[in-house]
């Protein structure tokens, strides 16, 4: 397993960080993730997979909060 740290911007309350969670979570390859909107960090541990990795940017995006390079 890797762990791994995005900086993600549009968070802003707890709310925010669960949907984060929950859409990560649901992406195959991800072992744990935790959000944190104070920080604007998302930090997860997946499988190691490029395509893991791609899928989690694509899930976040897709609840309308930005992951920055």
């Amino acid at each position: 397993m890797v762990e791994a740290t995005l900086k993600v911007t549009g968070m802003h309350c707890p709310k925010c960080d669960a949907r984060v969670e929950k859409a990560v979570f649901a992406v195959a390859g991800v072992a744990s993730v935790k959000a944190d909107h104070e920080a604007d960090l998302v930090t997860l541990t997946y499988d190691g997979q490029p395509s893991t990795l791609d899928a989690v940017r694509a899930a976040i995006t897709e609840q309308d909060f930005a992951v920055e390079a």
